[in-house]
């Protein structure tokens, strides 16, 4: 856009400079005849015509033009790279509230208070017990999993290419929660 102005500046010069020369009828005739040879025609919106614009949703205007809407992000399908960087972050953050909810319970109840605490959870029933240990499995396991495929692409940047980064990412995702099953059924 910045390039077709750039074009159309001296063009417009010129016929400022002789328009002081010609009358304004003249002067309105070649700015149409610029307005035309540009290779995109202008919109001149009224006032009115803008507040009418301004007042209509977003959904009417494009049901006006006959276009399509864009898509949603609920119908985009992430790569599996990017769900497992975001996994990755996530797991990160849970392990962080995990660990200050474990130290606010001991620091709150005395020692061996969070200890106490996961015996009696483990005490309600085995599916809970069961469902507590993969929580804390899962983000623990994924998490360090990610960190040694880091510390490997760190020590071995040739396996950054994009087939070797989705399948070791796959292996990343199937791996922990294979592993974090396992924990929570012993």
């Amino acid at each position: 856009m910045s390039l077709r102005l750039s074009l159309l500046r001296p063009t417009i010069s010129r016929c400022m400079a002789s328009a002081s020369q010609h009358s304004q009828h003249s002067q309105h005739s070649q700015m149409q005849n610029i307005i035309s040879s540009s290779s995109r025609g202008m919109t001149i919106l009224s006032k009115q015509s803008g507040d009418e614009y301004r007042k209509q949703n977003y959904n009417e205007r494009m049901s006006k033009t006959g276009r399509p809407v864009s898509p949603h992000v609920a119908i985009y399908s992430f790569p599996i790279t990017a769900l497992t960087s975001i996994a990755n972050r996530v797991t990160g953050v849970a392990l962080s509230f995990g660990t200050a909810g474990i130290g606010a319970v001991e620091i709150i109840n005395g020692n061996g208070a969070a200890m106490a605490l996961m015996e009696n959870i483990a005490a309600i029933n085995p599916i809970v017990a069961t469902g507590a240990k993969f929580a804390v499995a899962f983000p623990l396991l994924y998490h360090y999993l990610g960190a040694l495929r880091h510390l490997a692409w760190d020590q071995k940047p040739e396996f950054l290419d994009n087939v070797s980064v989705e399948k070791a990412s796959y292996v990343l995702a199937g791996s922990s929660l294979l592993i974090s099953v396992g924990v929570a059924l012993v």
